[in-house]
């Protein structure tokens, strides 16, 4: 996929994380434990260390906004039968290329490129670890690249609505971004933990994206 670039300065809104998560995830706690299978050896307490920032930057404009709800382990059927291993982020506005995206942590991109069920997207490994997942992406940010670090709150690329069929297939669902993460258990394989309590605390914790014109 060309990779597309428009031009953006980034600012922390927020960086209240550990206040805004540890009032959210006691309500959460049971579920998160029943998520996750005895022997992991990643502890929330890791991922809320991990995770700064929302994963789609405030573009500061009126209309472009977002909606999440938790839909762990919901059902879905395209490529058969299974459980939804992640949260979806709904646009409001239903265009493809206008949200940006930033990375919730730092870390190193272990995956791009097309998924069936994915579309384009971007994993990326933090140290601890834990694997960010990113999909359903309308383009990548230019020059990034596997094997290369990302700090928290750096551009990724932009929402999209890619997936559900070959290299390139669009329109298949609303336009949204898909985030999972997922934690290696004992014997190195990565098991998937609901991101929403997670969403949910660091809500109010955006970074701001200014669209600029190039060498301004």
């Amino acid at each position: 996929m060309k990779k597309r670039w428009k031009s953006f300065r980034f600012y922390l809104l927020s960086l209240s994380v550990v206040v805004l998560i540890d009032g959210i995830l006691i309500a959460h706690l049971r579920r998160y434990e029943s998520s996750v299978s005895s022997g992991l050896q990643t502890t929330e307490q890791t991922i809320r260390r991990e995770i700064r920032c929302f994963p789609i930057a405030f573009c500061g404009e009126s209309g472009l906004d977002f909606d999440f709800t938790d839909t762990w382990m919901e059902e879905r059927s395209y490529g058969g039968e299974r459980g939804h291993e992640g949260c979806d982020i709904i646009t409001s506005e239903d265009r493809r290329g206008i949200y940006p995206v930033v990375s919730m942590t730092d870390g190193v991109v272990e995956q791009m490129g097309w998924l069936t069920l994915g579309g384009y997207r971007i994993g990326i490994r933090s140290d601890s670890g834990v694997y960010y997942y990113y999909a359903h992406l309308e383009s990548y940010a230019e020059g990034l690249s596997e094997g290369q670090e990302v700090s928290a709150g750096e551009f990724l690329g932009f929402v999209g609505d890619s997936g559900y069929g070959d290299e390139g297939t669009v329109g298949q669902f609303v336009t949204h971004l898909h985030v999972g993460i997922y934690v290696p258990d004992k014997n190195g394989e990565d098991r998937a933990v609901d991101p929403w309590p997670w969403l949910e605390a660091i809500r109010e914790s955006r970074i701001l994206a200014v669209y600029s014109n190039p060498g301004s």
